[in-house]
C-alpha cells in the first residue's frame, strides 16, 4: 500500500483577487495509489515527502502567495486516485510559520495618554514656589507609547526562559528608537495552542506549542525614582545627624531641601532630585535585541 505516480492537472486550477485582499491561487494534483487500502494519512505523508508541499510552501508562480488549505478527496470510485486541492494566498497577520510550524513574532504598535506626577517643567527645571519650595500634587498628562509582542514556543522551556531573562526588566542598550533605560517588559500571560500540521511522517496528526503575550512600555525618564532630596534632618559634619531648624532654632515644620554633602540648603533654594541628581536606579536590565529582536510591524522591504 503506496504512492505510485502523482502529476499536477489544469482542470479546476485557478487564479483570482479582490481589492484590499490577498490573491488567491487553486493548484490541484491527482495521486495514484497502489491498493485502495491506503490510508489518507500515508497518502498525505507523501504530500510533503514527494510532492514538498507543506504549510507556508511557497506557490511556485507566485511566491508571495503561501499553501494556506488543502483538501484531499477520491478521483474515482477505486479507491486508488486521489485529488489534492491547495489554496494558497498571502498568510494573515499571525499565521505565518516557521520551518517546525510554528507561528513567526507578530508587533503591535500601541499608544495614548496617562497622567503622571509632574515635578519638573518641560525643560527639566523643578517646580517650586515663590520661596523655592517643591509644589506638590501636581500631575500632567503624558503621551504613552508601547509595543505588543504574540510570541510562540515549541514549549513551557522557551517560554520560561525569556520571563526570567526580561519580564520587570528595563533594556541595558539602545532599543526601539529609545536610550537605554526608557523600554521596560511586561509578560502578560500564555496559553497552549493545538492546530493541524501536514509534515511528512507527523503528517495528520496535531501540532501543539505556547502562545504568549508581551507587552512594552516606553518611559523618556529611564524608569528611574527620582524623589526630591528633602528631610527634617541634616548631617552635622561629625557623622551624626541633627535636626533642621529655623532661624529662631525651632525644628521645621516641612521637609527642607537638601544639599548633596547632606546638610540643609538656604532657605529659597530649589531642592535637588535625590542621589546627586541621578535619582534611583530599581529595575534589572536585560538585552532586549538579544531577547526580542527589533520590533516591527512591517519592517523595510519585507513588503
Amino acid at each position: 500500500m503506496a504512492w505510485v505516480s502523482y502529476e499536477r492537472i489544469v482542470e479546476g486550477t485557478s487564479l483570482s483577487g479582490k481589492y484590499g485582499e490577498s490573491m488567491r491561487a487553486t493548484e490541484r494534483w491527482q495521486i495514484r495509489t497502489d491498493s485502495p487500502l491506503t490510508s489518507k494519512a500515508e497518502i498525505l505523508a507523501g504530500v510533503t515527502a514527494t510532492i514538498g508541499l507543506t504549510y507556508g510552501t511557497d506557490h511556485f508562480d507566485l511566491p508571495a502567495l503561501k499553501a494556506q488549505e488543502f483538501e484531499l478527496s477520491p478521483a474515482g470510485r477505486d479507491g486508488m486516485r486521489w485529488t489534492l486541492t491547495v489554496q494558497y494566498y498571502a498568510p494573515p497577520a499571525g499565521k505565518e510559520v516557521t520551518e517546525n510550524g510554528i507561528p513567526e513574532d507578530v508587533w503591535e504598535r500601541s499608544g495614548g495618554a496617562t497622567t503622571v506626577p509632574a515635578f519638573t517643567d518641560r525643560d527639566g527645571e523643578s517646580i517650586v514656589n515663590a520661596a523655592g519650595d517643591p509644589i506638590e500634587g501636581l500631575e500632567k498628562e503624558r503621551q504613552e507609547q508601547g509595543w505588543t509582542l504574540t510570541r510562540c514556543y515549541e514549549d513551557d522551556a522557551g517560554l520560561e526562559a525569556d520571563v526570567a531573562a526580561a519580564d520587570g526588566r528595563i533594556n541595558d542598550a539602545a532599543w526601539a528608537d529609545g536610550d537605554e533605560f526608557t523600554w521596560k517588559a511586561y509578560f502578560k500571560g500564555a496559553k497552549r495552542v493545538t492546530t493541524s500540521r501536514l509534515n511528512g511522517a507527523d503528517d495528520a496528526g496535531t501540532l501543539a506549542y505556547v502562545e504568549s503575550q508581551w507587552e512594552f512600555r516606553y518611559d523618556p525618564g529611564t524608569w528611574k525614582l527620582m524623589p526630591w532630596d528633602v528631610g527634617f534632618m541634616e548631617l552635622d559634619g561629625s557623622g551624626g545627624k541633627r535636626a533642621i531648624t529655623t532661624d529662631d532654632g525651632k525644628p521645621v515644620k516641612q521637609p527642607v531641601g537638601l544639599d548633596t554633602d547632606g546638610t540643609a540648603l538656604a532657605a529659597g533654594t530649589k531642592p535637588l532630585v535625590a542621589n546627586d541628581g541621578d535619582g534611583f536606579d530599581v529595575y534589572e536590565e536585560a538585552d532586549f535585541d538579544s531577547i526580542f529582536g527589533t520590533p516591527a510591524i512591517l519592517a523595510a522591504g519585507s513588503a
